[in-house]
């Protein structure tokens, strides 16, 4: 059971790209109520209480509008200040389960309310202990089964008496989220089209001065070429820039998309209302001065949010430098920035403005094309995450490019690369690599998941590009743009010096890449063609003179190479102009070729060749000025495309799993421990065997007497150790006796260990000696923003030392488990390592991913380390258990909701 928020209050997205408000019911709310029954239909009076009666309706809302508890709950949705529809659960004489019943307004029928008021719902009654939901519907309340069949949710329809009788039980499995997912993605992407590629914008604060950002902002959108209508507003109402001004967008003839605000923030609330009434689909937000400025303005950021919500419209910023579209039938430039670069497939959105005009400035200057482009500024609204929804449906784009500086939900940010990712490339820098918040970390796993670490294993599972700066960014999203995915790491070098080709060489295998030795076939069809003293090894030499037609026939052959996956051209000019040739024929082949991506270097050239162009300005060939930067880019498309062929993998479903006995130690402990804490190791090995993962035998004990009656009971030999929870590193600190053979020397390792830790000893544990192995380790971090890491490593006191991790987000599948373990340079000692016995490492694959499933079921999990465990060839155990657990209380961060 995830534990979450009683009171819900969540704005989202209708399928329509409307926006509706979901939250709790209040008593309030009674007159509200009443008024939306008396808009209905009788057809749908009818649906609901099957019969006419006004009476029943009365009472309907008395129920729902009562306090809510653990029995009883009802959500009410709001849209412009309206309320248009309600569900409530009450629970049955059965305490798992619950009746449900919906009611929306007939003008809102058809828009999804009833499906996002069902799913808070559905996180509600969970977060209490209700596991099924049950409904009775008459047959001809179509749109009210379809709404139940297409959740996501398991169910059972029965037809008795003629009542369709509904049983759904509350899986959050991996079927229900990808239901959520697909239809987020769909609002979210048809929320920002109007935005992004509006047919009218007005900017507000659009003035005579120059220095002005709104006048700048408009100067650009028609020096861009806008192909829309385009209105200006300024207190004078005069002509600006060729644009006919008006004094306030209710004077505006036509209808408006997108209100570009640059006025001073004590204005920009007004503005937004006047927007507002006009309903325009979404306002940018030039101005700064909101929640990047302190208190005040946090909280007049949160009230322009609320504007925009109330009023269905999408936000971008505020303090952003504005949005771009390139493509032809849009041409907007609605940035203080003049930089215009020309169409093409990358999407790129900033989180910072800055970086955002040197991005834009960059990308005019190279050549390079942008489909979209938006400066997110504070991310009041819009962020990445909404972005890649609308980028994954924009078929201009064809590779999201990111700069971010935070995540606003990396969990859900997780989910929607993943998928985004399976069809189009998605390349991120993500700023700020070092944190020293791990200082004060009390566990291994918790010291080594740094949030960089996190970041990097999101990346990671989601196939995200993780470059360092915008320059490589660039790099890689041109080539994604340009070329297809390489099918492997075989690289081919061709160019006319035999110096710059050996920089490539050492470039392309410091990247990863496979220099390879070209075949008998493939060197004796180079010698054919090319002159005396032409090397015909890979690098291949054309020599210095190299013609373009030699160049071009060199070129053909190594892409008709059966053993080459990609080719690096790496080109010195000898004389000016002698690299139009070159660029041309390199530009012929690669339009013949297209199987395989070239990758041009011209070396020392800071501008891309005329020739790698397409007649209307756009590249065809990926260009670069140095061979480094093209073989990185080359080895993060080959690193990509391996992504793309793993299998998706399944998660698990393992018996032997009794949540009832998790939820019930983690209350007993919370109980104990408002505040949370680390458990004993009682408790701790109890926890894990409520998920079937295996520990050895532990008693624990309070005195020598004790310890040693235990190692009777249990067998000679055993071990001894502290059972204080918070205690880390315990072999340092003279915790741990190994090998104890007597009673006695039971006794006197009792004594010796309480006299050098006093109380934070916390007594002792007593397990039998297990069978020798490789130790590893399987830890839990709770991230307070990535939520549950799961991490693998080497474990006993080595794993400090050599620091051998792999980490993991939830969920994680079987191939995700095979893999973390295999990437860990310690793994062959796995798998027999000169000739040690092999281990089972199913089972450590198996313990791992039971260890997963309790991050999930129990997300008051803060840490747990299991260090070491030992893999030996019959199986995996562990053999020390630390457990902290503390209260968790929020939102379901993968719940519909706008930020």
């Amino acid at each position: 059971m995830t534990t979450f928020a009683a009171d819900v209050d969540a704005d989202a997205l209708l399928s329509d790209a409307g926006i509706v408000r979901i939250r709790s019911a209040r008593p309030d709310d009674a007159v509200a109520l009443r008024a939306m029954y008396e808009r209905l239909s009788s057809d749908t009076l009818y649906l609901r209480f099957f019969t006419l009666s006004a009476t029943l309706a009365g009472e309907d809302v008395a129920r729902l509008t009562r306090p809510a508890d653990t029995g009883h709950h009802s959500l009410v949705a709001e849209i412009r200040g309206e309320i248009v529809g309600v569900a409530t659960y009450e629970r049955l004489d059965d305490p798992s389960q619950a009746e449900v019943a919906f009611l929306v307004d007939d003008a809102h029928q058809g828009r999804g309310v009833g499906m996002l008021l069902l799913e808070h719902l559905a996180t509600v009654a969970t977060a209490n202990g209700i596991v099924t939901f049950v409904a009775e519907t008459l047959p001809a309340n179509a749109r009210m089964l379809r709404v139940f069949s297409d959740a996501g949710f398991p169910l059972t329809q029965t037809l008795r008496e003629d009542v369709v009788h509904v049983v759904v039980p509350l899986r959050f499995d991996e079927d229900f989220r990808r239901a959520v997912d697909t239809r987020e993605a769909r609002a979210d992407a048809a929320s920002l089209r109007p935005v992004l590629a509006p047919k009218s914008v007005a900017v507000v604060g659009a003035g005579a001065d120059p220095a002005g950002l709104g006048h700048q902002v408009l100067a650009n959108i028609v020096r861009g070429g806008y192909r829309g209508d385009l209105y200006a507003v300024n207190r004078s109402g005069h002509r600006v820039v060729g644009v006919h001004a008006y004094q306030d967008l209710q004077s505006i003839p036509g209808p408006i998309d997108v209100v570009v605000i640059a006025v001073p923030a004590k204005h920009t609330l007004d503005v937004a209302r006047e927007a507002a009434a006009r309903s325009v689909a979404g306002i940018v937000v030039i101005t700064a001065g909101f929640a990047e400025v302190g208190k005040a303005g946090k909280q007049q950021q949160a009230e322009l949010v609320r504007i925009c919500r109330d009023a269905g419209m999408r936000l971008i910023g505020p303090n952003c430098m504005g949005i771009a579209n390139a493509a032809a039938d849009v041409a907007l430039n609605a940035t203080f920035t003049p930089a215009s670069p020309p169409p093409g497939g990358i999407g790129l959105m900033s989180q910072s403005g800055a970086v955002g005009i040197a991005a834009l400035d960059y990308a005019a200057r190279s050549g390079l094309g942008l489909s979209t482009f938006v400066s997110a500024g504070n991310k009041a609204d819009v962020s990445g995450n909404d972005l890649l929804c609308y980028w994954e449906q924009d078929p201009a784009t064809t590779v999201c490019a990111l700069y971010l500086e935070s995540f606003g939900n990396p969990r859900k940010f997780a989910r929607i690369a993943a998928r985004v990712s399976r069809s189009k490339p998605i390349v991120a820098v993500k700023s700020g690599r070092t944190v020293a918040g791990s200082r004060g970390a009390a566990s291994h796993t918790a010291a080594a998941a740094t949030p960089d670490v996190a970041v990097d294993s999101l990346f990671d599972q989601a196939g995200v590009t993780r470059v360092d700066s915008l320059a490589e960014l660039f790099d890689v999203a041109t080539l994604f743009d340009l070329a297809p995915l390489p099918r492997g790491r075989r690289v081919a070098i061709v160019g006319n010096s035999g110096g710059p080709g050996v920089l490539a060489a050492d470039a392309c295998e410091s990247a990863g890449l496979e220099v390879v030795q070209l075949s008998e076939v493939t060197r004796r069809r180079l010698a054919g063609l090319l002159p005396a003293g032409a090397s015909i090894e890979n690098p291949v030499d054309l020599l210095a003179a190299t013609d373009p037609i030699s160049f071009e026939a060199a070129l053909r052959v190594l892409l008709e190479a059966p053993e080459i996956d990609a080719v690096i051209t790496v080109y010195t000019p000898i004389q000016p102009g002698s690299e139009i040739g070159i660029g041309s024929a390199i530009a012929t082949v690669q339009a013949d070729k297209p199987g395989k991506p070239v990758l041009a270097c011209f070396l020392g050239l800071t501008a891309m060749p005329r020739e790698l162009r397409s007649p209307d300005g756009p590249p065809v060939v990926p260009f670069y000025s140095f061979p480094e930067p093209a073989a990185r880019a080359l080895a993060a498309a080959v690193r990509y495309a391996a992504w793309r062929e793993r299998p998706q993998g399944v998660v698990p479903e393992f018996k032997g799993i009794d949540l009832a006995a998790a939820r019930a130690i983690v209350r007993g402990v919370l109980d104990a421990n408002p505040d949370g804490a680390w458990v004993d190791a009682k408790t701790a090995v109890a926890l894990m065997e409520s998920h079937g993962v295996r520990v050895a035998k532990t008693v624990q004990v309070a005195d020598a007497e004790g310890a040693a009656q235990a190692a009777v009971d249990i067998g000679l030999p055993v071990v001894l150790k502290a059972a204080g929870g918070e205690l880390v590193h315990k072999t340092e600190l003279g915790g741990v006796r190994l090998n104890l053979r007597t009673p006695d020397d039971v006794r006197r390792a009792f004594q010796e260990m309480s006299g050098a830790l006093g109380e934070t000893m916390g007594g002792a544990i007593v397990q039998p000696m297990v069978e020798s192995g490789v130790e590893t380790a399987i830890g839990v971090v709770a991230d307070p923003t990535f939520g549950p890491l799961v991490m693998v490593g080497l474990g006993g006191v080595a794993s400090d030392l050599l620091a051998d991790r792999a980490f993991h987000m939830l969920p994680m599948t079987v191939d995700d488990a095979q893999r973390q373990i295999r990437s860990l340079r310690a793994a062959p000692l796995l798998f027999g390592y000169r000739n040690t016995p092999l281990c089972d490492v199913e089972a450590l694959e198996e313990m791992m991913m039971r260890v997963a499933q309790l991050a999930i079921n129990v997300p008051e999990l803060s840490e747990l380390d299991l260090n070491p465990v030992t893999v030996s060839p019959s199986g995996a155990i562990a053999v020390d258990v630390k457990v902290r657990l503390r209260p968790t209380v929020g939102e379901d961060p993968l719940s519909r909701r706008l930020r």
